[in-house]
């Protein structure tokens, strides 16, 4: 098997790079030179990689949506066989725990582009509204399954219900930031998905060995 190349190696620190800063400090906060000087690559080389910082920004967005879904994917390990409306909720109350376990931020790259670029770069928007497109597929499948199942209402359709539920999700990241506190993350999406659910479903996830609902 081929080495990876150096140029190789370059474009994905400078990519992991960019995604730290731009969590922590924004679209606007994070230039160019700071993500050169933290990786130690020069001017010339990154634009050899991103032809603009749209580009740049885009591609992490589109590197960040990859290893969310991974992320997502880990937090239903050894739960692949639970009712659909239990892995409705571990695929969001593990996430969080892992992240917690790890020492890192639950703070989503995703919605914090979504307010502050979306709008104002088309190239941005379209990295946004395609990983957002792949996480509501996923969700949507789960929720599709649990309605069949009978465990959540089935009077609207499982997009309108992945997408309230994505959007929730986002409202609480954002009061997460703001507050520090973790418990807000779960608190809301627990309430949400016992609304959701149907008295079956209730008691499917009363049943279940599922942590904090």
């Amino acid at each position: 098997m081929a080495r990876p190349r150096k140029s190789d190696h370059s474009r994905q620190q400078l990519l992991d790079t960019g995604s730290r800063m731009l969590t922590e400090f924004g679209y606007h906060g994070t230039g160019i030179k700071q993500v050169l000087d933290a990786v130690g690559v020069p001017k010339g080389s990154f634009y050899n990689f991103f032809p603009s910082k749209e580009a740049f920004v885009a591609g992490i967005i589109y590197q960040y949506g990859e290893q969310a879904a991974g992320e997502f994917r880990q937090a239903l390990e050894g739960h692949e066989q639970a009712p659909a409306v239990v892995q409705v909720w571990l695929t969001f109350h593990n996430k969080v725990r892992n992240k917690l376990a790890a020492g890192e931020s639950c703070a989503c790259l995703l919605g914090a582009m979504s307010a502050e670029i979306a709008q104002a770069s088309p190239l941005c928007n379209e990295a946004i509204a395609t990983v957002e497109g792949r996480w509501l597929d996923t969700l949507e499948l789960l929720i599709r399954n649990a309605q069949q199942q009978g465990d959540l209402r089935d009077d609207t359709t499982a997009r309108e219900l992945a997408s309230l539920v994505y959007n929730c999700w986002q409202g609480s990241l954002l009061q997460y930031q703001v507050s520090g506190d973790s418990d807000v993350l779960l608190l809301q999406l627990k309430t949400l998905i016992l609304t959701l659910a149907t008295e079956q479903g209730r008691a499917t996830l009363d049943r279940a060995d599922t942590p904090e609902i």
